[in-house]
């Protein structure tokens, strides 16, 4: 059952699949929309005062929110968190922090609601806020994340250009690459500062974000920079479109309102690993028939699937946790919507980028290649006696487990021409 609603999303995602190298403009909702009723009814009722562009992109901006209500909760052999790294952006005035963030910020205030208490300047709390802006020192940030070496936390900003900075300011997003390489995977992260008020010492962080912005200010973060880093490899790129029709703001009921407070404080409660084959089956699906979908020696495409792929596995367990461990089926139809979303937009974003810097890779291995075997002849030379034959140089090359004749028949030619040596009779020469 759950295969059949998992290829409702499958259909959806035919023209991507059949055509992937045409990717050249972002997500359009009519091609991707939320399946909206196999989404997590918490979802649901957060987002649909929402007209359906804007369903989208608020379920998605939702993640990092619900990652850390369900933060005590880890898949796979690694332990991995349920975090989301979320980058959304749209143009100034069309609404993305009135209303694609809306959702996720009505549940970030209610994790909040003890972070006025953790917020120390001399670390005295024993628990870490669940909120934090962006302009936090990565230092600072790395003591919060000491005392919840269990639990996921979550950046925000509704404005990222107040927060990108520059790479030499201690509060500067900038100076966080590593860090949430490490803090996506909950792996391990070492800091050692000489200063003995900074951070030392390693920890284990989970920690997801939402960074809200105009074009030009998220992609001044996640740059090219970030793309060689791998720090953009996590994110999903979220784009908000326009809307030409006058809404209302959002505005929950106090039923509403009660009802989300009891889901949050229900999945606050739920910790441990979880695992469901059911899931573990339809995820390798979706990778298998993704592959089947891309050229063979498309290197670089075929390895953007592999993070989409675990994308899939953590919207999918976070959905079928916020279903109270039932409707598998329509956990994994959400977790099947959020990796294709995320697959399409990496290739929209970073798949020219990661093909230039994979073809620079060749380009320097080839260079360095070249290089290491100058200098390996070079060596071979200066070590040959001042008369030598032709099988002392094939000798030499199988000493140090390099064949063929040919290539050392080559290499005499070379010397020749360059001055480096003379033939005075048939396959025996001198060093000049």
């Amino acid at each position: 059952k759950y295969f059949t609603l998992f290829h409702l999303i499958s259909r959806t995602t035919s023209m991507t699949q059949n055509n992937l190298s045409t990717v050249t403009q972002p997500i359009d909702y009519e091609a991707l929309p939320l399946p909206f009723y196999q989404a997590p009814v918490l979802i649901q009722t957060l987002v649909k005062q929402l007209p359906d562009c804007w369903q989208q992109t608020a379920a998605l901006a939702l993640l990092p929110a619900l990652s850390v209500a369900c933060g005590k909760i880890c898949y796979g052999a690694d332990n991995k968190p349920l975090a989301f790294h979320v980058a959304l952006y749209g143009r100034n005035g069309t609404g993305k922090s009135q209303f694609s963030c809306k959702p996720a910020r009505v549940v970030q205030n209610y994790l909040a609601r003890y972070d006025d208490q953790n917020f120390d300047t001399d670390n005295k709390s024993s628990q870490s806020p669940r909120v934090l802006g962006f302009q936090i020192s990565t230092v600072q940030l790395c003591k919060y994340l000491r005392k919840s070496p269990k639990e996921t936390v979550m950046l925000y900003t509704d404005e990222i250009s107040q927060s990108v900075g520059n790479e030499r300011s201690s509060n500067s997003f900038m100076q966080l690459h590593d860090l949430l390489r490490s803090a996506y995977d909950g792996i391990e992260y070492r800091q050692s500062y000489k200063d003995k008020d900074s951070f030392r010492g390693v920890i284990y962080p989970r920690l997801s974000f939402l960074a809200c912005g105009t074009p030009n200010s998220i992609f001044t973060y996640f740059n090219a920079k970030a793309i060689e880093s791998g720090t953009t490899r996590r994110v999903i790129f979220v784009e908000h479109p326009r809307y030409e029709h006058i809404i209302n703001d959002v505005a929950y009921s106090e039923e509403q309102l009660e009802m989300i407070q009891q889901e949050v404080e229900w999945l606050e409660m739920q910790s441990g690993k979880v695992h469901l084959q059911a899931i573990e089956d339809a995820v390798l699906k979706w990778r298998e028939e993704k592959l089947a979908s891309i050229d063979p020696k498309d290197e670089v495409k075929r390895d953007m699937v592999n993070t989409p792929y675990d994308t899939f596995r953590r919207a999918a367990y976070l959905a079928w946790v916020m279903n109270h461990y039932q409707d598998a089926e329509k956990a994994i139809v959400f977790g099947a919507w959020v990796a294709e979303y995320m697959f399409r937009a990496a290739l929209f974003h970073t798949y020219p980028q990661q093909q230039a810097i994979a073809q620079d890779g060749q380009k320097h291995f080839a260079a360095s290649t070249q290089t290491i075997f100058a200098d390996f002849n070079q060596t071979m030379l200066d070590k040959l006696p001042q008369q030598f034959e032709w099988q002392d140089v094939v000798a030499y090359r199988k000493q140090n487990h390099y064949s063929g004749e040919i290539q050392s028949r080559v290499i005499l030619t070379r010397w020749k021409n360059r001055g480096k040596i003379k033939q005075i009779k048939r396959n025996t020469f001198i060093k000049l």
